[in-house]
């Protein structure tokens, strides 16, 4: 295994959201895990970061009993074109955005 050299800070606070360069700094983090053979799970709610993964599970927000419910799961596109759940629409939109994106 390589060892790979970062100069990146990615901190999550209650307080503040991420930024842009923050989130492609953790996606090319995870990247770089996944191509070194490694399988990476997280919880996450930039929907940037769920539009480039290879599997998603969507849950039902809230309190309650009807909360942690599974709604959906697949590839990301599954989980958007099945538009069901609170993250459908945010993940159709993270999804074009990332399709129309032009490298820098």
């Amino acid at each position: 295994m390589r060892s790979v050299e970062t100069r990146c800070t990615y901190r999550t606070s209650r307080r503040r959201a991420s930024t842009a360069a923050e989130t492609d700094c953790l996606v090319a983090h995870l990247q770089t895990l996944l191509d070194a053979g490694n399988t990476v799970v997280a919880a996450e709610l930039d929907m940037r970061v769920i539009a480039v993964a290879d599997h998603v599970i969507d849950l039902e927000p809230g309190a309650g009993d009807a909360s942690g419910t599974v709604v959906a799961a697949g590839t990301p596109a599954h989980v958007a074109d099945k538009g069901v759940g609170a993250s459908a629409g945010y993940l159709t939109a993270a999804l074009q955005a990332a399709t129309t994106a032009t490298p820098s």
